[in-house]
């Protein structure tokens, strides 16, 4: 390991933007020289308080840091862009969820920095949970998988500003709040051979649907069924129009079952009943400094991949496609033949 910190900035200061900041503050081997956002004012609030240089020009700010490892925490139609500006300056990557608007933005991405020898990473938090890591753990000991149930609930609001807009977006529920139980679904069962899903715009309603609901084009509630090998069936269910705040993964086996979501891990027998339960012990802040932490120290180690590679979520990307597809036809859709389109062939998938 390098005994230097490496520099490191952030752009774009939303809730995830100055979570990210701050747990680069703690962050071991991590050196957060700057922050960036198109706000002025909150950028000056923000980096007088962190210590660190504002900017609102992320060209300028790349210039003049020349960091090792850019954050960001932006709207999705802004990231490609800024991911060019990194790819020409030899900065790694770590970016807020989605990777990409669409498939075949997010390979076009992973190729692009994988050329160059640049590391990709993609905020996709669960996986340093310690409840989904430990429901991962438990896997083994529910014996054979037969049914998986995840759902992510969330009231957004008629503001939707630039999610009202596919071009923007690149989608809705499914893609902002579905990438998430997604990620978790193929990251403990892997991916499945085809979905089928139902999805929903509230603004298609007749007579214009609720007011609250201004007319938008991306999508606000989705249902899916996957299909795995061996008889494997999950559900998803995600939406963007109904609180409260509603997020659990159930995983059935032979010998028992393990329900999991942001505050605990609970291990069941065939009955139901509870053989171990674990609760949550991280505050959100300690969970984006595991997250920052894993990625700074695969920059200084110079490890091969890192914990969910840009590679690992084009996986992810081909899953939601093909539910995005299936609402369109009206019919099951492969992921694996939406990866094989843009020629991508992931070992193990």
């Amino acid at each position: 390991m390098s005994e230097e910190n490496i520099p490191v900035v952030v752009i774009g200061l939303g809730d995830f933007g100055y979570q990210t900041a701050a747990a680069l503050k703690k962050c071991v081997g991590a050196d957060l020289v700057a922050v960036c956002d198109c706000d002025q004012h909150k950028c000056e609030q923000i980096a007088n308080e962190l210590g660190v240089e504002p900017y609102t020009d992320p060209r300028q700010l790349i210039l003049k840091t020349k960091p090792r490892a850019c954050f960001i925490a932006t709207p999705p139609m802004v990231a490609p862009e800024l991911l060019g500006i990194c790819l020409k300056n030899g900065v790694n990557v770590w970016k807020e969820a989605p990777l990409g608007r669409d498939l075949g933005e997010a390979v076009e991405m992973v190729h692009q920095f994988n050329d160059a020898g640049l590391k990709l990473a993609v905020g996709t938090h669960r996986r340093f949970s310690e409840t989904y890591m430990q429901a991962k753990k438990l896997l083994p000991k529910i014996g054979e998988v037969f049914l998986a149930r995840v759902h992510y609930l969330f009231n957004w609001g008629g503001d939707l500003k630039w999610r009202c807009d596919k071009l923007s977006a690149g989608g809705g529920a499914l893609l902002e709040l579905g990438y998430h139980i997604t990620d978790l679904l193929i990251w403990m069962l892997g991916l499945p051979e085809e979905v089928y899903a139902l999805i929903t715009c509230e603004s298609e309603k007749p007579n214009g649907g609720d007011a609250a609901y201004p007319p938008h084009d991306t999508d606000d509630s989705t249902v899916a069924t996957l299909r795995y090998r061996n008889n494997v069936i999950a559900s998803l269910v995600a939406s963007r129009v109904s609180g409260p705040v509603s997020e659990q993964l159930v995983i059935h086996g032979t010998g028992g079952s393990i329900t999991v979501n942001p505050d605990a891990c609970t291990l069941r027998g065939p009955d139901g009943e509870i053989i171990e339960r674990m609760e949550n012990t991280l505050t959100l802040g300690e969970l984006f400094c595991r997250q920052v932490q894993g990625f700074v120290d695969a920059i200084r180690n110079d490890e091969e991949t890192c914990i969910a590679a840009g590679e690992e979520n084009l996986l992810t990307h081909a899953a939601i496609g093909a539910m995005y597809l299936s609402g369109h036809t009206a019919q099951p859709e492969s992921p694996r033949s939406q990866l094989e389109i843009h020629r991508v062939f992931p070992s193990g998938a």
